[in-house]
């Protein structure tokens, strides 16, 4: 029996460094995928500001001809914060949904959890 166990404890061993290693490259390969995707977004954003600034200076410049000068900033000012604070909440909330590295953890849990049980029943991982 001390030798089933021991071989047991191995395979565990061996089944845990195998999804150690299995994790590290799919944190790797996430990792570079969003970094791939946040390089061009930068590379986008310049031309985007650009943009935007006119497109908002034109707003204000037909607000100005209906409201006073100052009441057409602070409207465009009022929007565009809470169109911020929307956005930023919303991004927050999506990056508390990242589960990265406790998927991983969650599936070492899992198959050291399937190998106690085999142990238990006295079979062998390979015999499975």
């Amino acid at each position: 029996m001390s030798g089933a166990a021991r071989d047991a404890a191995e395979d565990l061993v061996d089944l845990v460094s195998a999804q150690i290693r299995l994790a590290r490259l799919e944190v790797s390969a996430d990792l570079r995928q969003g970094l791939m995707s946040f390089g061009r977004i930068a590379l986008f954003l310049p031309p985007l500001v650009v943009g935007y600034a006119f497109a908002m200076a034109a707003l204000a410049a037909l607000l100005g001809a209906y409201l006073p000068r100052a009441v057409a900033l602070a409207a465009l000012a009022a929007l565009q914060l809470l169109v911020a604070g929307l956005g930023i909440s919303w991004a927050l909330a999506a990056l508390r949904r990242v589960r990265g590295l406790t998927r991983a953890a969650d599936e070492i849990a899992d198959g050291a959890q399937r190998t106690v049980a085999m142990v238990r029943a006295g079979s062998r991982p390979s015999d499975v």
